[in-house]
């Protein structure tokens, strides 16, 4: 049966002695070599979708400034603002080191504030339209407070974050606030949203 072996011609020994290597080698790092190759054919393809899952909302604003805090970096300026009295509950804003009267001015267009009034202060009326695009989304449940937390990371904007409230636990129920308030189809909220369910008391 294995007669055709036979008339192989002897391989000297040395011409074998690598064969136990490389057979290691190609199972250590074959996977990865692979890997790498497809990805690197498909670097345009990724590009490309990833440009294209950003989608573009508004969300009308309407609260009450309770705390408002600024602080200088070197490349930024960072400002953020607790609301009561709406969903929503924290603002951040990153700006450019362009000087206190250009931040004041932006604040002014993106709040719907007056740019040659005060600094805001607690008390003060804050009401615009934000307009931005969706990097992710996470959704805090808090199933024992009956609250979920929402913070919205922005791209390309000025804002930072926002930190929304709504009185809703079930999934289902916040897919259709999140799709309500952001404007967003439910296929666009269960690709950006992610949950993290916290059933345990804070002991404060």
């Amino acid at each position: 049966m294995f007669q055709w072996v036979r008339k192989l011609p002897a391989l000297p020994l040395k011409c074998l002695l690598p064969l136990p290597l490389i057979l290691i080698a190609f199972g250590l790092f074959g996977e990865q070599l692979t890997n790498r190759v497809l990805s690197l054919s498909f670097v345009g393809l990724d590009k490309l979708q990833a440009d294209n899952t950003h989608p573009k909302t508004q969300l009308a604003i309407a609260a009450t400034v309770i705390q408002a805090d600024v602080e200088k970096q070197p490349e930024y300026t960072e400002v953020e603002i607790e609301t009561a009295n709406s969903h929503f509950k924290k603002l951040q804003f990153a700006f450019p080191n362009l000087g206190s009267k250009s931040v004041k001015a932006i604040l002014a267009r993106e709040l719907n504030l007056d740019a040659t009034g005060e600094e805001l202060r607690v008390g003060t009326q804050i009401k615009g339209q934000l307009s931005f695009s969706i990097q992710g989304i996470l959704a805090e449940i808090h199933k024992h407070k009956g609250v979920t937390k929402i913070k919205i990371e922005p791209i390309n904007s000025v804002i930072k974050q926002l930190e929304l409230e709504f009185p809703v636990t079930e999934i289902d129920r916040l897919k259709d606030t999140l799709t309500q308030e952001l404007g967003l189809s439910r296929q666009e909220i269960g690709r950006l949203v992610s949950y993290r369910i916290n059933n345990y008391r804070n002991p404060k």
